[in-house]
Parts: C-alpha cells; sequence; structure tokens
C-alpha cells in the first residue's frame, strides 16, 4: 500500500518541498545517517499487505487473514470476524487498506470492508467484478473524497472508485486499454499517475478518464512523486522527471538494469525507497529525487530482503511488509498525513432543495466548483468564479449526496470541501 492519504493536496506540496530541499542541503554537506530496519514480530507469516488506521497496525498474512496490533508491533490478534474461510480453514486476504472512516481488505473472495477498527468485516462488493484466486483488489487507495481499488489482473475492469465507503462503486478505467495492468497509483501535484505495464497512464480528473503520458510505450511498474518531481521504476530501471512524466533522465546506479514487475516505491521523508524485486539486492533509497541509490537492508533477515511486497508511511514510521515478518523504519521529520490543513471553505447548507452556496470572499478569483456523485463521476463543473459566496445551483442532479471540491486552474490541486445532500 502507499502512504496514509486524505490531507490538503497543497500543503502536502509545500511540506514535500521544504523537506526535499532540507534533504539536499544535508546531502551536500555531509550525508545523511540511514536508519535500520526494526522487526515488527510477527513471527515468520508471509506478509501481503500493510496499512494504520485509528492507531493500530493491520496486516494482510498470506492464508491467515487480517492480523491486528495496538502495540506497534508488540504483539498481535487476529481481526478476521466476517472474513470468508477458503477450504475450511484459510483466510485468502491480499491486501488492506482504508479511507478516513473505513477500513478495506481485498480478499480472493471479494472486497469486504470494516467501520469498527477491524472488530468485524461485511462484503462491499456492490458492482466489482467477482474475485478468485486469480483475480482479486491488489491495492487500495484514497485520493480527496474517493477510495480506489485496484484488481492485480490485466484488462479494462483494473480500477473502480466509490465515493460512499464502498456502498457502491463505479469504473474508474476509463481511456485504459484491454491490455494494461495497472501496478500503482499516485497523487502528485492534483494529478493521479498510473504506472502500468504498457505505459504510464494520467488523470486530472480524480480518475474519471485517464490518458497516456507523453509518448512513453513501455513498461512502468511503479511511479511515485511530490514537489514537480516524478520517480519511476520501468523497464529500462529507474528513472526521473521534472516535466510531468513528458521526458525523463536515467538514474545513475540504481541496482537493476531492468526491474520486474512487483517493485515498489514510495516518497517519504524526503527521500524515495524502492523494492526492486531482485533477489537478494532488496530495497534501496534516494536522497537526491532518484539520480542515485544506495542500499537500505539493514535489520531485514536474509529472507526478507529476498521477500519484500509493499511499503506503507504513517506519522513518522515507514512500514515494509516481507516474506518474513513486517518492519518498520523511523523518519527524520513527521509524516504530511499529521500536519496541519489549509483552512477551506464549507458548502451550505449541507441538504439543499434548489441551490447550495460555497464563501469564496478568502480565495483568489478563478477558482472552479466539481461536484462528484456517490459512484466517482463528475455531474457538474462551475469555473472561473468570483471571489464572493457563489451560489451552486442544483441544475438537475438527481436526489442523493454529492462530494463538493474546489480545483485551483493556476496549479491542478484539487481540495474537497465537504459533501452536500440534494433532497
Amino acid at each position: 500500500m502507499g502512504p496514509d492519504p486524505y490531507f490538503c493536496a497543497q500543503t502536502r506540496i509545500l511540506m514535500n518541498f521544504l523537506r526535499y530541499s532540507a534533504v539536499m542541503i544535508l546531502a551536500l554537506v555531509g550525508g545523511i545517517s540511514v536508519a535500520q530496519w526494526t522487526a515488527l514480530n510477527l513471527g515468520l507469516n508471509s506478509s501481503r499487505s500493510i496499512t494504520t488506521y485509528n492507531g493500530a497496525l493491520y496486516v494482510a498474512v498470506q492464508n491467515a487473514g487480517i492480523q491486528k496490533s495496538t502495540t506497534d508491533g508488540a504483539t498481535w490478534t487476529q481481526a478476521n470476524v466476517g472474513l470468508p474461510l477458503v477450504n475450511g480453514t484459510q483466510i485468502k486476504v491480499q491486501s488492506v487498506g482504508h479511507t478516513a472512516t473505513t477500513l478495506f481488505c481485498g480478499t480472493e473472495s471479494g472486497v469486504y470492508r470494516s467501520t469498527d477498527n477491524g472488530a468485524s468485516w461485511a462484503l462491499a462488493n456492490s458492482a466489482l467484478p467477482a474475485s478468485s484466486n486469480a483475480l482479486y483488489v491488489n491495492k487500495f487507495y484514497a485520493f480527496g473524497p474517493l477510495v480506489f481499488a485496484v484488481f492485480n489482473g490485466m484488462g479494462t475492469n483494473s480500477i473502480w472508485r466509490s465515493g460512499d465507503n464502498g456502498t457502491s462503486w463505479g469504473a474508474g478505467f476509463s481511456g485504459m486499454s484491454a491490455n494494461q495492468t495497472v501496478y500503482n497509483i499516485d497523487e502528485v501535484d492534483g494529478i493521479l499517475y498510473a504506472s502500468t505495464n504498457t505505459s504510464l497512464m494520467r488523470s486530472t480528473d480524480l480518475g474519471g478518464s485517464w490518458s497516456q503520458v507523453g509518448t512513453t510505450n513501455y513498461a512502468v511498474y511503479a511511479v511515485q512523486g511530490f514537489a514537480g518531481r516524478l520517480v519511476a521504476l520501468t523497464t529500462f530501471g529507474a528513472r526521473y522527471s521534472l516535466d510531468q512524466g513528458v521526458s525523463w533522465t536515467p538514474s545513475t546506479n540504481y541496482p537493476v538494469a531492468s526491474p520486474a514487475a512487483g517493485s515498489e516505491l514510495i516518497s517519504y521523508d524526503g527521500k524515495y525507497y524502492a523494492i526492486t524485486r531482485s533477489a537478494s539486492v532488496g530495497c534501496y533509497v534516494t536522497l537526491d529525487g532518484g539520480v542515485t541509490w544506495s542500499v537500505f537492508n539493514t535489520g531485514l533477515s536474509a529472507l526478507s530482503t529476498f521477500g519484500q511486497e509493499e511499503f506503507h508511511a504513517s506519522g513518522n514510521k515507514l512500514y515494509i511488509a516481507c516474506e518474513q515478518d513486517c518492519y518498520s523504519a523511523p523518519g527524520s521529520t513527521v509524516d504530511v498525513t499529521e500536519g496541519t490543513t489549509v483552512d477551506l471553505p464549507l458548502p451550505y447548507p449541507t441538504i439543499f432543495q434548489d441551490n447550495f452556496t460555497v464563501d469564496l470572499s478568502s480565495m483568489e478569483a478563478g477558482r472552479t466548483i466539481v461536484l462528484v456523485d456517490a459512484a466517482g463521476r463528475e455531474v457538474a463543473r462551475h469555473g472561473n468564479l468570483p471571489a464572493s459566496p457563489v451560489r451552486i445551483p442544483r441544475s438537475g442532479m438527481v436526489a442523493g449526496r454529492y462530494h463538493c471540491l474546489l480545483l485551483d486552474p493556476s496549479t491542478g490541486l484539487m481540495h474537497s470541501l465537504g459533501s452536500v445532500i440534494a433532497r
């Protein structure tokens, strides 16, 4: 899984820029000490996915469902009530993630969710493709008001979105081709990027539609970025881009010339970390935005160096799920998910008949209000708005809940203002 979502994109960019700048300065004056990994005492269990939620760790363990720790790995308990058994004894969970209010797990029997911190799970598979041991949700992401479920298989059923925490799902793969497998998604400067087996894709409307980045026609196995910079693991090695993926510069010493499918990246604490998926090479880190890389395996067992699955970042810790146990490494700063937020106007009234109002008096003129329904579809867009209270008409919208988003056209950043309900 990627880093915890649900934060203000504008704050994220500013904080990441400051961190990246600090890292570069420290590197120039003598380098940065590299933290070691610490085992989380999950035992010899093979971990598929890891996330944090409401102060607890949740790990998807091969054939054993969800393991939960409220003691940062000192002790673990099962959190499997409601999850389906396979062959009478096994619980086939492949992924775990969350939104601000809900935990999700992808099983070989469908998507399940929990609203009570993993105490119980219920099926939330409405409209999603049927899962099996060959097709299942491999990753969960949350961007703005939406949760994304990414399937592991090839084809146009790869990405699904929900705006109501899994009660209903809508297709999020418009523009994807039938031969594309999606590996991961990241949000960078208000734009979503998806790494696939044929190219890098991008979306400027929260996954409503996708288009190819530039003319690149090769596999991109992972992509991450911040502050105008992208780093990717591709068929031709590690690369970085300063122009939203249009052109790329090769890293000088990434240890794998042609990374394999399953390679992973995460941007955290002003650095990028990589899972190489190449035998004992293990984990690497870059302190200079993908230009150069160094090994980051200290503290991992030999088997865990060979078998690494997924990163996750929360607060001041980075986590990794491995073939043998899970591990954490401390960051030097508090992660952006714990940072402050920018004050944004709230729509009112939240339940409306004919219209509602958003007070943009404190904002610069020219902003755009976007309304998205519960399935993640854009239903209305009001652009070039003045710096004053703005009345948003219903304009034929059916009764239901809508997410109200504020788009800054100068940066492309989209902020969630909350929900409104058309009566």
